[in-house]
């Protein structure tokens, strides 16, 4: 069974014969769990990859009543959560929990912090508002320019004194090692288990972070890209099964 990748959730997606696949959803974002009624007829295995330093507290929101919700896309959302500090687009414990609730759903991470790093590969498009405003650059090392990336795949750059100084290993292995035991300690509070399931943050990852992620008990690994196949699910976008 192939799997799906879905971020924000939109009414065509319903469309779509998704009877032969799994589906994951990353990020833990609001219309995950406002169309949950739709999602709960069918029979497809339902794989949740929450951030979940973006879950907060509150009350069961309402669920699809035939209204759909306008679809917003990951570039707003993250720069609302990041940025603004708004995480109306994100579920809240409540909710989360009304999720794993279901049958043939297993809940996994997708990082907590789900934070960027400055990095040497030149970006091949224009570079989200959100990640320049979470790792801004002065205009003389290259400004809007230089490239952000995952800050557990690539240990990338730091801004200090005015020039570029490299993260060493052990300085990003520090933060792997946060991010990580900050989701562990968050599910283990929250929901009472030790998740076994890990999506990357960007769909970005190396060797060496699959192997520390082993080293906390986590056995599956998602990706969206072409990868190995054999450590690592490879997911289809559902957004490219959509004609816009």
């Amino acid at each position: 069974m192939e799997t799906l990748m879905i971020h924000n959730v939109r009414k065509e997606f319903f469309q779509l014969d998704l009877a032969p696949y799994r589906l994951s959803f990353d990020d833990g974002l609001f219309s995950q769990y406002y169309y949950l009624p739709l999602f709960e007829r069918m029979e497809n295995p339902r794989l949740y990859l929450i951030a979940t330093g973006f879950i907060g507290q509150g009350k069961r929101r309402a669920r699809f009543d035939g209204r759909h919700l306008p679809f917003v896309k990951s570039r707003r959302y993250m720069y609302r959560a990041i940025v603004e500090k708004n995480f109306d687009q994100f579920m809240n414990l409540d909710e989360l929990k009304a999720v794993a609730d279901g049958e043939n759903v297993v809940i996994g991470v997708h990082s907590h912090f789900h934070d960027v790093v400055l990095a040497e590969h030149p970006p091949k498009k224009p570079v989200s508002r959100w990640k320049i405003a979470r790792v801004p650059v002065p205009d003389a090392l290259g400004g809007d320019s230089m490239n952000r990336r995952s800050k557990l795949a690539f240990r990338g750059f730091d801004v200090s004194g005015g020039r570029l100084v490299r993260r060493s290993r052990s300085q990003w292995e520090e933060f792997v090692r946060y991010d990580t035991e900050s989701c562990l300690e968050w599910f283990e509070k929250k929901l009472g288990f030790q998740p076994e399931d890990y999506g990357f943050p960007f769909n970005e990852y190396t060797p060496e972070l699959i192997e520390i992620l082993k080293g906390y008990g986590f056995k599956n690994f998602y990706n969206g890209r072409s990868g190995d196949g054999m450590q690592i699910v490879n997911r289809i976008d559902i957004d490219s099964m959509i004609d816009d």
